[in-house]
């Protein structure tokens, strides 16, 4: 997850340093960065842009003084507005030249930062960076945004197998309906080719077969329900069923 969230860093800011130079030359006064004649300073637009293709926070620096700040909701909060880069920052971004790629802590927050170098346009390498170009994620924010991706999906697929349990149920509810009628038949036809006597003799065998499959329609009727249990599906009213299968028992 680190591996990818610092490769979104990476792509975040080289996109950053791309926009900031497509809108001209990049220059600095005492106080602005300027990008031809747009000043940087407290950018929200081009940030905004950049930290939503990204889904991170984006800050902007003038030397070590941050000069721009913003932050996605998966990002965390957005920097302090005037405050400084971290040692590690300056030494590895502005004296050394180098992307910056690790975890900074910053007002006790926990912080997977990319940093690049920002150059002047028409001399990138006489003068040193100007300033930098940094894109964050705070690690707590993106736990939190996991934990609660992760209870909406136990939560569909909880929802899910119970649709799935009442349809289940509803078939169930339907088997054992017909497995009643099939044997309350068969009592009454035994019934009826009884009183017919030996002409009723071929009814009976019919009669006995409906008694058997009726028989065969409970006894799936129960498999299905412990094959619903062992899968973890809620059943939501056995006990009606125990009673219908007495009932149906105690009637032949």
């Amino acid at each position: 997850m680190k591996r990818r969230i610092v490769d979104r860093g990476v792509a975040a800011t080289e996109l950053a340093e791309q926009l900031l130079y497509s809108h001209g030359n990049l220059h600095r006064t005492e106080t602005e960065l300027r990008a031809g004649d747009r000043v940087l300073n407290n950018d929200t637009e081009l940030l905004g842009r950049i930290g939503k293709a990204a889904s991170m926070g984006i800050s902007l620096y003038l030397g070590n003084r941050r000069i721009a700040s913003l932050a996605v909701l998966d990002a965390g909060k957005a920097a302090e507005i005037g405050g400084f880069a971290d040692a590690i920052l300056v030494d590895t971004v502005l004296r050394k030249r180098e992307v910056f790629k690790g975890t900074l802590t910053q007002a006790n927050r926990k912080l997977l930062v990319v940093a690049r170098p920002l150059y002047v346009t028409s001399a990138p390498d006489d003068n040193g960076p100007i300033g930098m170009i940094e894109a964050f994620q705070d690690e707590d924010t993106l736990l939190e945004m996991m934990a609660v991706s992760t209870r909406i999906g136990r939560d569909k697929q909880t929802s899910a197998r119970q649709k799935h349990a009442d349809e289940m149920e509803s078939i169930i509810d339907f088997l054992d309906d017909v497995a009643r009628r099939l044997q309350l038949l068969a009592l009454n036809g035994n019934i009826i080719a009884a009183q017919a006597g030996e002409q009723g003799r071929a009814f009976r065998v019919v009669c006995r077969e409906l008694g058997t499959l009726a028989d065969r329609a409970k006894g799936n009727v129960t498999k299905v329900r412990k094959l619903m249990h062992t899968m973890g599906l809620e059943i939501s009213d056995e006990a009606d069923l125990v009673h219908a299968l007495s009932s149906t028992d105690a009637a032949s």
